[in-house]
């Protein structure tokens, strides 16, 4: 009687090959999608906390704002704006404005806690796209000091790529549920605007993707500082100014007139001496 050998004859090898396959090419599939998947969640996951960072440094930096009580309208404290004429995500404004705090500026500062002028701007001339911060003392300062010339911005984040502020229209008063006049120009560069609207726009480094913007609107504690004088015979606000009248030149005992929503105000403050620290980990 002869021995049947049982195996595997070659057609079945083969198929079982072909079946493996197809299993090890669906299964590679399933963990390629996920890992992408994973992947694009981790970048803007990235990205959000970085813009949240960056924003976060700003609303404080801008609640923060600082104007000194009783005091006659004044372009030493003032609110001033560079307005590019663009829109989110291409615009790059430069907002200057007075503040108390670590906000912008870090730490280690030791200026930090009294009034100091910060600039605000996205760049990309010295070839580092990003958004900076220069900031000086209002006190100290040399007869020839130039805040252009004396103090180095300091990059806050190189994934900026577009800043854009507007302004709540002080001379409007708003009823419920009217819709916000937005302003641009600021041409009160003596005076705090009581609300404003930034914008600022994400972009990875090297990313082809459309940026990603945030929007927050802010309320400015210190602004009503500035568009009221404080009568020191019975301790109640006045108006600076006639009602009626708009522009700078209320109340303004100096004679001052606007020089612009785009100008700097004419004197501001400081050492010279950059602000250090400010920077937002990414």
């Amino acid at each position: 009687m002869n021995n049947l050998r049982k195996g595997f004859t070659l057609i079945e090898v083969l198929l079982a090959v072909a079946i493996l396959g197809v299993v090890a090419g669906v299964v590679a599939t399933t963990l390629s999608t996920a890992v992408e998947v994973w992947r694009q969640s981790k970048i803007i996951a990235d990205r959000n906390h970085h813009g949240d960072a960056v924003m976060e440094q700003v609303v404080q930096a801008i609640r923060s704002a600082y104007y000194p009580e009783g005091t006659e309208p004044s372009y030493e404290y003032g609110f001033s704006i560079e307005d590019d004429g663009n829109d989110s995500p291409k615009a790059e404004d430069k907002i200057s404005w007075v503040k108390i705090g670590n906000s912008l500026i870090g730490e280690d500062v030791p200026w930090a806690g009294s009034a100091h002028r910060v600039e605000l701007f996205v760049d990309n001339s010295s070839g580092e796209q990003g958004i900076y911060v220069k900031a000086w003392q209002l006190v100290g300062l040399d007869d020839d000091f130039d805040p252009e010339e004396d103090v180095e911005p300091v990059l806050l984040s190189d994934e900026v790529v577009s800043l854009n502020c507007r302004m709540i229209d002080p001379q409007k008063t708003l009823e419920p549920f009217d819709e916000i006049e937005w302003l641009d120009e600021w041409a009160e560069s003596n005076r705090i605007p009581t609300k404003v609207e930034i914008t600022i726009a994400i972009q990875q480094k090297g990313s082809t993707e459309e940026p990603t913007e945030y929007i927050r609107t802010i309320d400015i504690p210190m602004a009503k500082l500035s568009w009221n004088l404080s009568n020191s015979s019975n301790g109640k606000k006045q108006s600076r100014g006639n009602k009626g009248e708009t522009g700078i030149n209320q109340g303004n005992s100096s004679g001052g007139s606007s020089s612009g929503g785009g100008k700097r105000p004419s004197s501001g403050g400081g050492s010279g001496t950059p602000a250090g620290g400010g920077g937002v980990s990414k």
